[in-house]
């Protein structure tokens, strides 16, 4: 008697266990900051400081809309730590690149006088040399960095505050 609820009581929990199941639903997401702003005193205000990379919109020809994620499928988990002019991108939590960086208008790029977007310019941390730019907005919390403005591979890449 006592092996047959000993048993009874084994399969009952290897039953319970086996039910539990990962159901995911579709993905949802981060709510944006309602104070996301492209004022230039506020950059580079809230611009310091160590951002993870969270989520990516992406619009592309053959998915459609999609949501990118450090969990996704052949991604990574991307830190960006700004401190004065420097700019240390790690992948993985391992160091990936340097940069000095600064933001400006992107008319100072451009030369086009309605350019006025705030961008992020990223130079060569040996050279000087410009390497890339991507227009943000920022809130206290929250840089959202606008790659679909210059890249069309790169969507609209959300980092949160660490």
């Amino acid at each position: 008697m006592k092996n047959l609820l000993l048993f009874s009581l084994l399969n009952l929990f290897a039953l319970s266990a086996c039910k539990k199941e990962n159901v995911k639903g579709p993905y949802v997401p981060i709510a944006r900051c309602v104070d996301l702003t492209s004022n230039m005193d506020t950059i580079n205000l809230y611009i310091q400081g160590s951002w993870e990379w969270v989520e990516e919109y992406r619009v592309t020809r053959y998915n459609g809309e999609e949501y990118i994620t450090p969990n996704s499928p052949n991604s990574y988990h991307l830190n960006l730590k700004l401190f004065g002019d420097t700019a240390r991108f790690f992948v993985n939590n391992r160091p990936d690149s340097v940069y000095r960086f600064r933001i400006q208008r992107e008319l100072e790029i451009t030369n086009y006088p309605t350019d006025s977007l705030p961008v992020l310019v990223y130079y060569s941390f040996f050279t000087g040399q410009r390497k890339s730019y991507v227009p943000l907005v920022i809130c206290i919390n929250q840089l959202l960095m606008q790659h679909q403005y210059v890249s069309s591979i790169v969507g609209e890449r959300l980092w949160v505050r660490k």
